[in-house]
């Protein structure tokens, strides 16, 4: 029997080094757009996670069991699946204390029961944006959902730079109102769930099993031609004013709008920060979680569309009701890096010798302790992560210790380099030593 169940990620040194790093780099874009940090526990009462698609979650979570005397309080508890439930039950515990609106952001783990595969786990992290407002307060917050969007493409770009990844974000976008305007012309309000839910699929059916399909729930094949061509179709800024045509619904032109002018916005933020993002309309984007009701969106990597979507989120304009019906005038948009299926393809393309954050190793000389420990305090005061190796060994063995750690630097101060008033870094990389003064 496997000690360690599938599904559930545990890192190598080197590989949890890069983890950290990428959590750092996303921490760091974060709160460059004024994002609040917050955590909430990795429990939630049942109550709670099964308020919204109750079924359907139900067949998803982990449930608490096998208690230790003195929890049995917590038996109607279970696991989180997501950290968009938990935000709604923090938003209505301390509605007192937020500022409206809150943008937040929270990197925690999740669990779901499903069958682990390449890409899916059930345990992954979980790296959210939120933003929140009171949809009673007659005002529009587009501007947000421009915002969210913005701010992760450069987040995910960040990260592959950083990581040495030859690779394009794409932002694929798209808008509820507007999709379902339009197949509202064509198929009734009962077929709507399973036409949208077969266009969520259309990159993994493509036309053809996409037709066929349409045609199993009963359509016409002029209806499934209507819909196909609808969603193959690209515009962007400059011609979304052309598909206006195409349903006279008050949803679908409101739809339209919407997304003019998430996409205008998005076209200001570039402008602001001198920075180009890739994003593109695409009607092929549904996202199944039907508590989004405007701009939906996903970023795929342009040269791997086979790892599948490594960010999605969109707007909502419940977030409560669910929890409390009373209290259902919380709106807002949402986004999420699924930072453990992009760490997969980062491992399976690189490897990562260094394992440590130290910077400098000092070889350990006993004849000349002191002044190593007089190094070490400078580097140490220059900000720089060092390390004393513990004991006196053969030079070689130190060495090699760096070298496994994947150390950077090794600081060599012998008795021939103290006669000399000097002390020696060599680089482990390149094998080159730059002398220095004592």
């Amino acid at each position: 029997m496997a000690l360690r169940p599938s599904g559930f990620v545990e890192y190598s040194p080197s590989e949890q080094l890069k983890f950290d790093q990428l959590v750092e780099i996303i921490k760091r874009n974060y709160e460059r757009f004024w994002y609040t940090h917050i955590h909430t526990p990795a429990v939630e009462a049942n109550t709670v996670l099964l308020s919204k698609n109750g079924e359907e979650t139900g067949k998803q979570i982990f449930g608490l069991y096998g208690l230790a005397q003195g929890a049995e309080d917590l038996k109607d508890y279970s696991l989180h699946f997501d950290l968009t439930v938990p935000f709604a039950r923090y938003v209505l515990d301390r509605e007192s204390e937020l500022t409206l609106p809150f943008k937040r952001y929270q990197i925690q783990p999740v669990r779901r029961g499903e069958r682990a595969q390449k890409g899916r786990f059930r345990e992954f992290f979980q790296c959210d944006l939120d933003v929140i407002w009171r949809k009673d307060s007659g005002k529009s917050y587009l501007f947000y959902d421009a915002e969210v969007i913005f701010n992760s493409l450069l987040t995910l770009q960040d990260i592959l730079e950083q990581m040495e990844i030859d690779d394009t974000v794409v932002m694929h976008i798209s808008n509820r109102k507007l999709l379902a305007g339009f197949l509202l012309s064509v198929v009734s309000q009962d077929q709507l769930p399973s036409v949208s839910s077969l266009i969520d699929k259309f990159h993994k059916i493509w036309l053809e099993g996409f037709l066929l399909s349409l045609q199993d729930l009963e359509l016409s094949i002029d209806q499934a031609k209507k819909i196909a061509d609808f969603v193959g179709h690209k515009v962007d800024l400059d011609s979304l004013d052309a598909i206006l045509n195409r349903s006279e619904s008050a949803l679908f032109q409101q739809g339209v709008l919407e997304l003019k002018e998430v996409l205008t916005t998005l076209k200001h933020l570039e402008q602001w920060f001198g920075k180009k993002v890739s994003y593109q309309v695409d009607f092929q984007i549904v996202r199944g979680l039907d508590y989004y009701t405007g701009t939906v969106f996903e970023a795929t990597l342009e040269g791997d569309k086979k790892l599948g979507s490594i960010y999605g989120g969109g707007s909502y304009e419940n977030l409560t009701g669910y929890l409390d019906p009373k209290r259902d005038f919380y709106a807002g948009v949402w986004g999420s890096i699924g930072i453990t299926r992009l760490l997969s393809k980062i491992f399976e393309e690189k490897s990562f010798s260094q394992n440590t954050v130290v910077e400098y190793l000092l070889v350990n000389f006993p004849e000349t302790v002191e002044d190593i420990y007089a190094v070490a305090g400078r580097l140490v005061a220059d900000g720089k992560h060092i390390e004393l190796y513990p004991t006196v060994d053969k030079l070689g063995k130190q060495f090699a210790y760096a070298d496994k750690k994947g150390i950077p630097y090794v600081v060599v101060l012998g008795q021939g380099e103290k006669d000399q008033g000097i002390y020696k870094i060599k680089d482990m990389k390149t094998g080159e030593e730059g002398i220095h003064t004592l």
